[in-house]
């Protein structure tokens, strides 16, 4: 079943930040369930960074079409490789992405630092 060009709506929203991130760059196989990825670039950082890529920022991409709406977080990816590099630093941030359907998919990005989650939620 052929999964359409996700119709990539790119509408980037910053919260709170002047830190700019960069448009998404779309990557896998535009099928129905079958994973994608969206890459960002922003800021730069590391593993070790006193402001923590993984509690002080938060990167959430809603994906809709038509009438269904699902919100997944996204993580910080150092440089984009770390899984075959190793590497602990970088500006790269991305989300996954299996649509439950097929057709047009629009999405929007919203990211921003001093993310304090709260315990339990």
């Amino acid at each position: 079943m052929k999964f359409s060009n996700m119709g990539i709506t790119a509408a980037m929203v910053l919260l709170g930040t002047s830190q700019a991130v960069s448009s998404g760059i779309l990557s896998g196989e535009l099928r129905q369930w079958h994973k994608t990825t969206l890459t960002f670039t922003g800021p730069s950082t590391s593993e070790t960074a006193t402001t923590n890529p993984f509690l002080d920022y938060r990167l959430d991409v809603t994906f809709t079409q038509g009438g269904n709406s699902y919100t997944v977080p996204g993580y910080y990816a150092a440089n984009g490789d770390a899984g075959n590099t190793g590497a602990s630093t970088g500006n790269k941030w991305r989300v996954h992405f299996a649509p439950p359907s097929t057709g047009t998919w629009n999405w929007q990005a919203s990211f921003s630092p001093d993310y304090s989650p709260t315990v339990g939620s």
